[in-house]
């Protein structure tokens, strides 16, 4: 395997580190303040987020489209490694 080039160190630590402060990082404050879930006459449950939801989620969004524009630079902008004549 070949070492790591600006473009793969981007899309592995600005990717990847997106989707695990929206996933985990977040996820872990919301834990840890404990946000309420109460619930409401009718039954339902009404969910205050400490992060709001959207935010949460653009921040995951923009993760994985990180990974998606990387991995079309990988298969478009990168050749095969071709054999020689025998």
């Amino acid at each position: 395997m070949s070492e790591l080039n600006t473009i793969d160190k981007v899309a592995m630590y600005g990717g990847g580190g997106l989707v695990v402060l929206g996933v985990v990082v977040i996820g872990l404050i919301e834990i840890i303040a404990g946000s309420p879930h109460p619930v409401s006459s009718e039954g339902q449950i009404v969910h205050e987020a400490l992060i709001p939801i959207l935010l949460r989620s653009y921040i995951i969004i923009l993760g994985l489209l990180i990974w998606a524009v990387y991995a079309v630079y990988r298969f478009v902008g990168t050749t095969p490694a071709t054999e020689p004549a025998a």
